[in-house]
Parts: C-alpha cells; structure tokens; sequence
C-alpha cells in the first residue's frame, strides 16, 4: 500500500510537542506474543529475524496503531518474499526534543553511505549502500541538501539517490508518519531495480517499514520488507537473504540514528 505523506497535518504537531517521555506500555506488554526467551534475547541486545509467509505470520509488530501499520503492509501488499526484524535499545527516551532531533538525524540520508554488510560471494565484510543523497524526484542525480525541518510533522515525503552493491544506481521513497506513539519509516524503489543489466524488481515492488516505539523501558524497533522480484532474476540470487541484508542495514541506520538523537 503507498501511503501518500505529502500533506502534512498541521493540527497533529502541537499533540507530538506536547507528548511526554512516560509511556503506558512496557515492552512486554508491547510484544504479548512474544515467547520469554524472545524478549530475554532482545533486552540484551539481540536482533531478532523471521521470515513470514504473510500477515498472519508476523512476529514483531508491536500492539498498537504502529504494529497495525506493519501488519498492512503484507495485508496489502501479497508478494513471495518478506523478512521482520526487531531491535530494542534499553534505557533511552524519545521526548518531544528528541523526536525532533531524530527525524533530523533520520533526514540525513547522506549517513546511509558506507552502510556494510557480510558478502558470502567475497567472504568479508562489504558496502551496500553508497553515493547516498536527496534528489527532488526519482531518476535525478542532482543533489540536494538533507532537509532541516524546525517542527516534527505529521508525515512526510521526499526521494533519495543510492548506490546499491547488487542493484547499481537506485532511486527510494523515504517517508515518515506519526501513528500514535509510534513513528513509521517507509521506503519503496520509484525506479525499477537491474542485476547484472537484468531487471530485478519492477517500480514500487521492494517495499521496506521500520516502526519506532517508545515503551518503558526504551526504544523499540520493528521492521518488515516485502519484495516481488523478477522470476529470472529470483532463479539467479537468494531474494530472501538479499532482502534480509537490506532490511538489517537499513534497521541498524535506524537504530543508529535513535541513538544519535538520544545523546
């Protein structure tokens, strides 16, 4: 589902100014479905991997508005390939000022270059993500600069540039919404995505949301991609470990920038 971020709800920042940092929902409480040794892995540090067949299957998605955006996406979205993560960062708190600062951080979209991952074909660790940068519509490669914005709104939209290690030149959605305490993170290709001069993904069909959910004890990170990929090119690379790796890069930027805005 493309959720369109262009109008932004003036009326909705005074209420996210306004929020405090004590939340209602711990994050057990946050995550009811989760077994114990799941959320013992989490509060140390682990990050957590599965790989559903659809909505029904979903692990990750918190309670809540937030989780109900996550789970739309494969409701509404029916492809072969999808792969959830979670994260959870103990003992930081996302208040007014910070949630601000952290849609500035996340706004940076330049940080994204260098983003590594481990490349089985090269047997080390290897750059996914490079020559990251805003453009004003998707195919341009003139630069602009990260937006500054003075006030968190509502939502938002914008298009990046990048280079990815397998997909070659690339063009992104980046969007942002407030969904009750939650924030959601969306990214979908608006140019279609070429492996080895083969088309890989046609426009809008590699789909990633990253939800941001503040609970008791921290921040809590969920995050989905969902992928339709060429069959010929499917036939050729192991989509779900490709989709795994982009997820997990771009859920750690995230997580990065949390931190970041945290300080």
């Amino acid at each position: 589902m493309h959720i369109d971020f262009r109008h932004i709800s003036l009326c909705l920042i005074a209420y996210f100014l306004a929020a405090t940092a004590a939340f209602s929902l711990s994050l057990d409480q946050a995550l009811p479905g989760l077994a114990k040794a799941e959320l013992t892995e989490l509060k140390t540090g682990e990050t957590l991997i599965a790989w559903p067949t659809g909505a029904a299957d979903l692990r990750f998605p918190p309670v809540g508005p937030a989780g109900l955006a996550l789970r739309a996406l494969p409701e509404r979205f029916k492809v072969p390939v999808y792969v959830e993560s979670a994260f959870f960062l103990k003992g930081i708190a996302l208040d007014s000022l910070k949630r601000l600062k952290a849609i500035n951080a996340l706004l940076d979209v330049d940080s994204l270059s260098g983003v590594t991952y481990y490349s089985e074909r090269k047997n080390g660790i290897s750059v996914l993500f490079d020559n990251v940068y805003r453009v004003e519509n998707p195919g341009s490669i003139k630069r602009l600069p990260p937006l500054v914005l003075q006030a968190p709104p509502s939502s938002l939209e914008t298009f990046i540039h990048l280079r990815d290690s397998n997909f070659g030149a690339s063009w992104y959605a980046l969007g942002f919404e407030w969904i009750g305490d939650g924030l959601l993170i969306s990214l979908e290709n608006r140019r279609p995505l070429s492996f080895m001069m083969i088309r890989a993904f046609s426009t809008d069909s590699v789909r990633m949301r990253v939800v941001v959910l503040p609970v008791e004890e921290g921040v809590y990170v969920a995050a989905i991609c969902a992928a339709a990929p060429e069959r010929v090119v499917a036939s050729m690379v192991d989509m779900y470990s490709a989709m795994e790796k982009r997820l997990r890069a771009v859920q750690g930027w995230v997580v990065a920038k949390i931190r970041e805005a945290s300080r």
